[in-house]
């Protein structure tokens, strides 16, 4: 653990514009938000998102259309769109929505009106990263924009298991950020508030209904 002092000393030396990069954690104790030892980080990650209400459903490619349009149709969504960063998936989602009635738009076509994003059922969208140890997918304004996970009552997350990373510190040590933009939000689960009388409740602040579905192979 590093003091507050050595902290504030560092940055401190550190050229403005320059990356003082991460401490080296080869010594550091367990914690919660790394994988352990021996661990399979699609199980964690299965796991620890069960353990905050959210969904995972395991799926070959091949598969990923008509699981999403599945979830929806469950749902009963009828205003849904997807984001760009579905990449490889995002033609047969739409196609699989289309076959069961849902129109999957662009979402980058109904963001700028926000009668029309504020309308969606919900959204689909891929992501930057998973963290294993947390159970959280990563989003980014690059990706999904800035609100295409947390807009919709419902959020459907296409996660390759090759984005699965094994903790936090893996996750700000690689490259899956590199691009992030304006905006990164770690996701675990439905939104939660208790503000009011300390009364749990889901979907305030963001989606109250949230899946992910890995992409196995």
């Amino acid at each position: 653990m590093t003091d507050r002092a050595t902290f504030l000393a560092t940055v401190r030396a550190t050229p403005r514009g320059s990356d003082p990069g991460l401490l080296d954690r080869s010594a550091a104790p367990p914690a919660p938000t790394e994988l352990r030892a021996g661990e399979d980080p699609v199980d964690r990650f299965q796991r620890e998102a069960e353990l905050v209400s959210t969904s995972v459903l395991r799926v070959p490619a091949a598969a990923v259309g008509t699981t999403v349009a599945g979830l929806l149709v469950a749902a009963g969504a009828q205003r849904v769109a997807a984001t760009a960063d579905l990449a490889s998936h995002l033609t047969g989602v739409v196609a699989a929505c289309a076959a069961e009635g849902i129109d999957a738009e662009a979402y980058a076509e109904v963001a700028p009106d926000r009668g029309r994003a504020g309308a969606l059922d919900a959204t689909v969208t891929g992501c930057a990263a998973a963290v294993a140890a947390t159970g959280s997918i990563v989003t980014t304004a690059s990706g999904a924009g800035r609100a295409g996970a947390l807009i919709a009552p419902m959020h459907v997350c296409v996660v390759e298991q090759g984005q699965i990373v094994d903790g936090l510190h893996a996750l700000f040590a690689g490259s899956a950020l590199v691009d992030a933009g304006s905006l990164l939000a770690l996701q675990a689960g439905p939104s939660r508030s208790a503000d009011i009388e300390k009364v749990l409740i889901l979907g305030v602040h963001g989606p109250g209904d949230v899946h992910v579905v890995i992409v196995e192979g």
